[in-house]
This record gives structure tokens, C-alpha cells and sequence, in this order.
């Protein structure tokens, strides 16, 4: 074939390929996208916006539509992280059948949602990510905070029959959940005696579950 024919296809080629890609791509797409690929990963930042762009059948320039950069597009989806957690937690709790079982639960989805996807993990908990933090991160940690305060103050009061101090079991479930950090984030690295999945769920859950009931007085 003459050499400006074969050109001529390869262009045809390359025209016909931008023309497939997908134009309308939506912000939650975007972020939907970079969760899944983030989600299983040791380094949150061995993702890139070609990637996202990629995985969605995107030139990667429509993603700065919606987002400055890479970082500005972690710290959202670490917000969106923050949501689906604390959807999570709520769904667990409300399917359960005892107090006791939403005392277990409230642990056990921690402890689920980051053994089984170290990615979401570190980027919730370990990753720094540059810029300055977005005030949608800040406001969906704080519901975080909140859901399981008030979860935890609930089901204190279910267990002692009346009034608690708050300020007590805010504080006790701060500890517990920065042992639960700790004991994932060892796992996580290899740096934990236990190196099996689901010896580590049940370790870290019963611990946490100890811990938060002897310090709370609940037995």
C-alpha cells in the first residue's frame, strides 16, 4: 500500500477511535470509577487520571471538567468513601436484631470495610493527599463521626437502661476505633502476627468489642 494511503487509514483509525469515546461523563462516574480502581490497591496514588479516563471510555482532557487535578479528584472520592461508610454502618445497625448485635456490628463493619479493601483503607486513614482540604471531605468525616457517636450512645443507653455520659463514650469510642486503625494498618503492611484475614477480623473485633464494653462499664 502507498505510503500516504497507509497515513490516511491510520488517521481514519485515530478519528473513529475519538469519535467511540464517551463525551458525557458525570462527576459521580468519575469518582465511582476512581474508588473501584483505588480499591484494592497499596498506593492510592498508582492511579492516574489517564486510568480513570481510560476505564471509562474518556479522553482523560473531560476529566478536568470536573476536576483541577489528581489530588483534587482523591479528595473527593475520599469524601464519597466517607459516605458510603457511614450508609454502611447505618444499614448494618438497622438490620440488627439486639443490642448486642449492634454493638458487634457497629465494630465489624470497620473492621470489613478496610480488611477488604486496603486501597479504600489508605485513603481513608493513611494516604496525605496535597492541596487544601475541601470543605465536603471535612463535613463528610464529621458525619461519619457523628453516626457512629450516635450509634454508640444508643446502644450504651439500651445496655444501662438510661442516660450515659456522652462525653465518656465519645471518648472510649475514639480509642477504640484508633486501636482498630492500628491493628488494620499493621495487617495491611505485614507487620502483624496475624496473617490471616479472618483470624484478624475475629481478633480485632473481639478486642475492640472488649474494649469498648469493659472501659464503658456496660457488663
Amino acid at each position: 500500500m502507498h505510503l500516504n494511503a497507509v497515513k490516511r487509514v491510520k488517521n481514519s483509525e485515530k478519528t473513529l477511535k475519538r469519535y467511540k469515546m464517551k463525551k458525557n461523563i458525570t462527576k459521580d462516574q468519575i469518582i465511582n470509577t476512581a474508588l473501584e480502581l483505588i480499591q484494592h490497591k497499596s498506593d492510592v496514588h498508582g492511579v492516574n487520571l489517564r486510568e480513570i479516563a481510560r476505564t471509562l471510555g474518556c479522553a482523560h482532557t473531560n476529566l478536568y471538567n470536573y476536576f483541577s487535578s489528581y489530588n483534587d479528584l482523591l479528595w473527593e472520592t475520599r469524601a464519597t468513601l466517607q459516605e458510603l461508610f457511614a450508609e454502611t454502618v447505618n444499614t448494618k445497625l438497622e438490620a440488627a436484631d439486639s443490642t448486642e448485635q449492634k454493638l458487634t456490628g457497629l465494630f465489624e463493619t470497620f473492621i470489613e470495610m478496610y480488611t477488604n479493601n486496603k486501597g479504600w483503607f489508605r485513603l481513608a486513614w493513611h494516604e496525605q493527599i496535597a492541596g487544601e482540604r475541601p470543605q465536603r471531605d471535612i463535613d463528610a468525616t464529621n458525619n461519619v463521626n457523628e453516626t457512629l457517636l450516635k450509634h454508640a450512645i444508643e446502644i450504651c443507653q439500651e445496655f444501662s437502661g438510661g442516660s450515659v455520659d456522652e462525653d465518656q463514650v465519645k471518648q472510649v469510642l475514639h480509642n477504640t476505633i484508633c486501636y482498630l486503625v492500628g491493628e488494620i494498618s499493621n495487617y495491611l503492611t505485614g507487620k502483624s502476627e496475624i496473617t490471616d484475614g479472618e483470624m484478624l477480623k475475629a481478633h480485632a473485633g473481639y478486642e475492640a468489642l472488649n474494649m469498648f464494653i469493659i472501659c464503658l462499664k456496660l457488663v
